[in-house]
Parts: structure tokens; sequence; C-alpha cells
């Protein structure tokens, strides 16, 4: 590299670093390494602002590398590159480190990775993004001083504009949707976007909320470091009680509206095949498979999810027609078969997938895709869930995440119970696999909404439902939930927090619900999972069969198959004991591992 490869006195190093991958093996999650879709947008932006970038994904470049550490929570395993690994391949001339920082388990190990960047660069500038960095940065702040700045939000564009600053040596303090260590230090009174949002149309287009306090930003939400009522409201020793406003309190990034203005991910800087040769951990095991984002943000606050903070509620979708040229550009690039939707909530209008499927039967006649993170159901009705099938659909997620209609509605979820049942039987019949997510252990259950979530899985497997999800309550930043648990002082804001979203599928779960113990409810959502599984299966006992022969020949079709493929795959791992890891990072079959450095 050379000063004369880049373009414009303005232009900056900037590396890009996705952390590497923690996975809880004893657990019921298939969580695993995913092209990093939000990372690879942030890049292009960056990209055609003239950066000179180097990208460092973690989990990409050591395909096959396992490391077992400790945690307050038991044993994980860290697959790809280790904090170490990842600062030795960083250019020594790196002016701004971005890291993306979406869940909150990987906050000790970021720390860790800026900790020693910092030591290895001196002046160095660390930004973090994403949904945790968003919701999280007061901790973050307080926890550590390695990090300088927080973008909140959807933050391509903010991104841009404050390494533009950066750049140009000009002050950072009132940038939209930037959060600064040393400006930024307490969360401000809450005049929320959550609040405005109830006498709001969910798919305004205006941007009304683009530059109000963070939703985050409350009385109720102060950063207290162990948790209790009185700092929860009082903020630090030594500071002004948090009902003061602040002047510099951070806003949120300014929602894009037009999501075709923005470039494609450059997935250039990714290492695109490595994946390819890998079974998927988003969706079902399909085949080559991409993932792709056709809308941003939804139009619901449930309690218990963080997007309403990430997102506010405004819901803003892509053309189809865009939409089906992106998966043209990467048949042709990248000989796929499959395509995953990462969308928070993919099909809200019945006119954009009615219109998306024509155009995907016309244009893409052979390619499947599946919806694995969950959707509405309003308008998947029989003739629209054929549709689906029709055009290569093969995989969709349901999200009650109850079966109790008192449940449904303190949690904010605007779902009727009966007709996602229905929906769940015209998925079956049109040849559509299903699954269905339920949380257990929210603060304010009792055992008689147990009883109902047990009734609503039996009956979604007597219409054949092929999956369930079943999850014990953590409470994440960013969500009412968090906010409300905070100010009771029921959150210890300790180390064992930050993995205690990983564990709620596991044995290292804890209660919030001051009728439900921790053992119960583990026991609880294995009996549930038995109670759905086993009426599933027993109704249809050649699934036995089909769960057999996915082991042996390695076409997956639900989410049990992915499920026993990733913890296979786990096992060998530890058994090999980190074989890409003594390979120095590089997988099997001997490519070299380097980050993805570009001059443009």
């Amino acid at each position: 590299m050379n000063d004369a490869t880049i373009r414009g006195p303005r232009a900056l190093r900037i590396a890009l670093v996705r952390p590497p991958v923690l996975q809880l093996r004893v657990s019921l999650s298939a969580y695993g390494a995913i092209l990093p879709i939000g990372l690879a947008y942030v890049a292009a932006v960056l990209r055609d602002a003239g950066h000179l970038l180097q990208v460092i994904d973690a989990p990409g470049e050591a395909m096959a590398a396992a490391h077992d550490i400790e945690s307050p929570i038991g044993p994980l395993q860290m697959s790809g590159l280790t904090p170490a690994q990842i600062v030795e391949r960083l250019d020594p001339a790196t002016q701004v480190l971005g890291i993306t920082h979406m869940f909150l388990h990987e906050w000790p190990t970021i720390r860790e990775i800026a900790t020693r960047a910092k030591a290895a660069i001196p002046g160095l500038v660390v930004v973090l993004g994403g949904e945790n960095a968003t919701s999280y940065w007061p901790w973050i702040f307080r926890e550590t001083d390695v990090v300088d700045h927080c973008v909140l939000g959807e933050g391509e564009r903010t991104m841009a504009a404050l390494c533009e600053r950066l750049a140009a040596g000009e002050p950072v303090a009132g940038l939209p949707g930037v959060a600064s260590r040393g400006t930024h230090t307490e969360l401000a009174p809450r005049a929320t976007v959550l609040d405005r949002a109830e006498a709001r149309d969910a798919f305004d287009a205006e941007d009304r909320d683009a530059t109000a306090p963070r939703p985050g930003a409350a009385r109720d939400t102060a950063p207290a470091g162990a948790g209790s009522a009185r700092d929860a409201t009082a903020g630090a020793a030594g500071t002004a009680p948090l009902e003061a406003p602040l002047a510099s309190a951070p806003t949120l990034s300014r929602r894009s509206t037009d999501l075709g203005a923005l470039p494609r991910p450059a997935w250039e800087y990714f290492p695109v095949e490595r994946y390819m040769a890998h079974a998927d951990n988003h969706g079902v095991n399909r085949g080559r498979s991409m993932p792709l984002l056709s809308t941003r943000g939804c139009p619901y606050r449930c309690t218990f999810c963080s997007s309403p903070d990430m997102w506010t509620t405004k819901y803003v979708t892509r053309a189809p027609r865009e939409v089906v040229d992106e998966i043209k550009d990467y048949i042709a690039r990248y000989r796929i078969d499959n395509v995953n939707f990462c969308d928070l909530t993919a099909i809200v209008r019945r006119d954009w997938i009615v219109e998306f499927c024509r155009l995907l039967a016309a244009e893409v006649p052979h390619l499947t895709w599946q919806l694995p993170t969950g959707t509405r159901t309003e308008v998947l009705d029989e003739e629209v869930v054929a549709l689906l099938h029709a055009t290569g659909c093969r995989n969709i997620t349901y999200a009650p995440e109850n079966g109790s209609e008192r449940m449904l509605k303190i949690i904010r979820k605007n779902v009727l119970l009966p007709r996602m049942l229905g929906s769940l039987r015209a998925a079956h019949k049109a040849g559509l696999v299903t699954r269905v997510n339920i949380i257990i252990g929210h603060p304010k259950e009792e055992w008689q909404d147990i009883r109902k979530s047990w009734a609503f899985l039996v009956k979604a497997a007597w219409t054949g439902c092929d999956d369930a999800a079943v999850m014990i309550f953590a409470p994440y930043p960013g969500s009412a939930d968090f906010r409300e648990l905070l100010a009771a002082g029921k959150v210890e804001m300790g180390e064992d927090y930050h993995y205690l979203a990983l564990a709620r599928s596991g044995f290292s779960s804890r209660t919030y619900n001051p009728v439900m113990g921790t053992r119960q409810l583990i026991v609880t959502q294995y009996l549930l999972l038995l109670a759905f599984y086993g009426t599933a299966y027993l109704s249809r006992p050649w699934r036995f069969v089909h769960v057999l022969a996915s082991l042996f020949t390695g076409r997956e079709t639900t989410q049990l198959d992915q499920l026993l493929r990733t913890k296979l795959q786990q096992r060998r791992k530890a058994r090999d004991g980190g074989e890409g890891a003594r390979a120095g990072g590089a997988p099997r079959g001997g490519e070299p591992a380097e980050p993805r450095t570009q001059a443009v």
C-alpha cells in the first residue's frame, strides 16, 4: 500500500472488522457464521466515498478454527480468528477501526479487540456500530475508554459522515447518529420516538424522528453500574440526576427512505466462496446461498425487541424489481442456488410480495429462497402461500412468541392466533416448511399462559408445522422490557449479563419471572419442545426417516436438520482442537487467510 493509491486528501485508511462467532455448545441454538450483510453495506458506502479499506471478517478468514474460551456461563466455542490474530492483521497505518457490534454477547470480545488495537496503533480511532452499539453505548463508554464513537441506528451514511469529519479534522460533536466518549456520557430524558409512534402511521415516509433524542434515552434507562433502582434514576456518583436534560444528547441516524439509492453490499471484500463451501447457518442448508435485505425496520413495537431502538417503527421497502435484479446478479457472480432474506419483517404488504413473486417466476424460475428470521401472517393466506411455494420459497418462520392472548397484549404482539394457525395449515398444504417461535419466562407471564403456549404448539404441530423454537426470555438492551426491569433494579449489569441472551436456549439461562424459577423454565422449555415434536412426528411418522436421512445425506429441509448438523460440527471442531487455529487461521485446503484490502 502507498498513499499514491488513495484518491483525495481526505481519504482515510479504514479497517472494518467482524468479530469471531461465539457459541454455547450446550444449547438449543444453531447460531453460526453467516456473511455479514450490514458490514458489507457499510463497506460499500465507504468504498464509494473514496477511502482505502481493509476488511477482516474473523469467522470468514478462519472457518475451520475453533478456540475454547471461559465465560461466566461456562465454556464457549469461539469460531474464527482470535482478537490477537485480528489485530496482527491490521495495517499499522490504519486510522479508523470500525467494528460491527450486533449482539450483546460479542461485547467482551469486541472490547478485547479494541483494547489490543489501541495499544498496537497509536492515535487509532475506534468506532462501533450495529444494534447493540446503538442500545448499549452508555455502558460501553463506562466500561472502557478504548471506544471513541458509537454509530446509532442505520449506519452507512452516518459512518461516512463521521469519517468525513475525522478526515477534515472537524469536530464530531453534534453529528446526528453518533455518540462520542467524553461528549455523551449519560442518557437524556425520554422524549421518545416510541411515544410518538403511538399516534403515527407506521408506514409514514416522513422522517419525523431522525433528530429526536435516542429512543433508549430515558429516565428509566440510566446506565446503572450495579443495576440498582437508585442508580437507575440518580446517574453516576457525583453527577446530577438524569432528569435534567442534556444539551448534547445523541440522536439516531437519519433513516434512508430510498433504499435503492444505497450501493449494494460490497461482497468483494469478503471471502464469499469460503462461506459457500460451508453449510448455511442462517436458513436451512439449500446449497450456495447469499443473504439479502428487501426491507428495513419493523412497524411494530414488541416489548421484548430492540428493533424500535435501532430503526424506530419506520418500515421501508425496496422495489421488487431492485431485489430481483440483485438476485440475478448473485446468480451470475456466485452461481447461487438459494437466497436467505434477513429482513426483520419481510412480508407486510400483499401487493409487494405478489409483485416480487411475479417477477421471480418470470425471470428466476429455479431459485429457492427462505424467510428464516420471522414474518407477519396477515397477508399469508392460502393464495399467497401457494404463490410463495410456486416461486421457490421453501422455509418460512412464524413468530407468535406466545400462545396466550393475555400475554400477546402485554408484549404488544399484534397477532391473531386462529389466523396464524390457519396460515400454518395453508402453508403446509402448499408444501412450505414452517417454524414457530415461542418465548417463555417473561416477567409478567403466569403458568396459565405457559399452558396456553403448550396448547398452541400442539395445535401448530397438528396442522403440519415442522419446527418450533422455544427460548427463555432475556431482557435485551434497547427493548421496553429491559428499560422496565432496569428501572426496577432487576437487571445487574455484570460480566455475566453480556452472555445472557446467548444462554437463553441452554442450561445457563436465568429467570426474570417472580413465579418461575430458572430450573422450572429450563424443564418447561424442554417439555414444550417435546410436546411439539412429539405431536409433529407421531402424527407424521415418516418425518423420523427424513431426519435420519439428513444426517447421512446432508440434505436439509427443516430447522431440526440444521440444529443437528450444527451441533455435530461443533463437536468435530472441539475434537479436532481447532485445526484452523493451529494453521494460523487458514481454512482447510491451505488457502491463505489474508485480509481483504482494496485501494479505491
